[in-house]
């Protein structure tokens, strides 16, 4: 079973549909595949395009991903060959797969749910599919100080023209440590930044590099901005968090176990059940992450966590208002784009019209029914059907109305 020779273009924005190439007969043929958690792509804070290389076979019958070692990682010594076996074994266990792995130490597996910081971004299709499609290849397994850091790439092979520009699929870093005399694997978080520095403000403990300014202002506007998310919409008492700060979102990526990543860039992320918020901007004060981290964890639709999140904190470094601003001024220029093609992902991610618009929806509710109403949407499922309907029935207009209503009131922002 072979992989399809041609790739299809796709925006990482949330959960969409995706098609597999089949290949029989040197001819291609296209299958569509309805909406499935199992394989949903995971969402970019801020969107990129990019390529999904997408599989001929069904998806059951991939073979083991083979590790190819690159000449410079010397596996004559003892520890360096036990280390790249440990990898190995590792990339062969199902790591897309949440459970107690066992090349992993166990200190993290009993701190965190999802111990690999990695897993939730490399793996955005099934890991067999993924790895035998970008074959990994370790290129170097080097001490550092009692650990050894282990880089790989994962490539693909045989791509032609622009297809090119989206290979390798990432490059990462991580660590093997002694645990009881053997090695396990280890996050890169906690050993880059162990001799960062500290500062608690509140109940935020902000982590950065020596090189960052700290900034007490914004800092104190940080818990201020939580506090006020917290009282204003009736939510429980936030928990305290710790707030790494980098400069951009490769440095970020370092802590997330990358040296290079596209799938799932972002400048921002926040880990509620770790209680961790990285951010990307060299900034303290990220309103757009904190309210990941203030309201209550429940599984609602993606276009409702990113409006709200949105509404109330800005995105891409814009305000709500701003943001607004300009999708109303491409929909006035585009009389054929519908409110099911933002949901539906298929346009405007350079305008971030998917949180936009669910910013947009999470006020025009709150404005019409205030707290009771709001939490009403904030308790929408990740389902289509549902969310069209709840939020017309929240606004009270037929949901066959829904777009016109939504175009109407977006370019209303025009006129602000």
């Amino acid at each position: 079973c072979k992989y399809g020779s041609r790739i299809q273009r796709f925006i990482s924005c949330g959960p969409i549909k995706f098609r597999i190439f089949k290949v029989s007969k040197n001819k291609l043929n296209l299958v569509s595949l309805e909406q499935n958690p199992k394989y949903e792509i995971k969402p970019m804070k801020h969107p990129l395009p990019f390529f999904f290389f997408l599989l001929s076979c069904t998806l059951s019958l991939a073979q083991q991903p083979n590790v190819t070692i690159h000449f410079r990682v010397d596996t004559t010594k003892q520890e360096i060959k036990e280390i790249a076996s440990l990898w190995t074994n590792y990339l062969n266990s199902q790591p897309d797969s949440i459970y107690d792995n066992p090349y992993w130490n166990e200190a993290e597996k009993q701190h965190y749910k999802d111990f690999d910081f990695s897993r939730a971004y490399m793996y955005q299709l099934p890991s067999k599919q993924l790895l035998n499609y970008y074959s990994p290849t370790i290129l170097s397994i080097e001490k550092e100080g009692d650990n050894y850091a282990i880089r790989t790439m994962f490539a693909a092979e045989g791509l032609e023209g622009i297809y090119r520009k989206s290979n390798p699929w990432c490059i990462t870093k991580l660590y093997a440590i002694k645990e009881n005399n053997k090695w396990k694997l280890k996050n890169a978080l906690p050993i880059l930044t162990q001799n960062w520095k500290r500062k608690t403000v509140g109940k935020i403990t902000f982590i950065y590099p020596a090189q960052h300014t700290f900034n007490d202002t914004l800092a104190q506007k940080a818990n201020k901005f939580c506090d006020r998310i917290a009282k204003d919409f009736q939510f429980p008492d936030w928990k305290p968090f710790d707030f790494y700060i980098t400069e951009n979102g490769d440095e970020l990526g370092k802590l997330l176990n990358f040296d290079f990543y596209a799938a799932g860039y972002t400048t921002g992320i926040g880990m509620n059940d770790n209680r961790i918020l990285l951010g990307g901007f060299g900034s303290e004060y990220y309103p757009h992450e904190f309210v990941h981290l203030i309201a209550p964890r429940v599984n609602r639709h993606y276009l409702i966590e990113e409006g709200f999140a949105t509404w109330q904190g800005g995105v891409m470094e814009k305000t709500f208002e701003e943001s607004a601003k300009i999708l109303a001024s491409q929909i006035a220029l585009n009389d054929t784009v519908t409110f099911l093609d933002i949901l539906d992902k298929k346009w405007g991610w350079q305008y971030a019209a998917y949180y936009t618009t669910g910013a947009i929806f999470c006020k025009l509710v709150y404005d019409k029914g205030g707290i009771t109403a709001l939490k009403k949407l904030l308790e929408i499922p990740p389902d289509n059907g549902k969310l069209v309907e709840s939020i017309s029935t929240l606004i009270g207009i037929n949901k066959n109305d829904l777009d016109s209503f939504w175009r109407r009131e977006t370019l209303r922002y025009l006129k602000n």
